[in-house]
């Protein structure tokens, strides 16, 4: 379950890493001046192959937030108990 849900996250985070079409150069000029944060991934079915991705604090951060969305859809379409559902 840990190894989906890090896949999971590398593949947001692929999506996610794709600048946007006619963004504006300043908010490029604006992340190289950001430090980068690297964290190194396992790939699944591997002990020895790993992925290092660098992201900035806010990259990282909007990453958390979508996995934590994407984590929140996947349990209601359950149809679990959640909070405020009386069951």
């Amino acid at each position: 379950m840990k190894n989906r849900l890090i896949a999971i996250g590398i593949s947001v985070a692929a999506v996610t890493a794709a600048p946007a079409f006619g963004q504006a150069p300043s908010n490029e000029a604006a992340a190289k001046t950001e430090k980068k944060i690297c964290k190194s991934f396992l790939n699944t079915g591997s002990r020895l192959n790993k992925t290092k991705i660098c992201k900035t604090e806010a990259e990282w951060a909007e990453d958390r937030d979508e996995n934590a969305k994407l984590l929140r859809e996947k349990r209601g379409s359950q149809g679990g108990p959640q909070l405020g559902n009386e069951g």
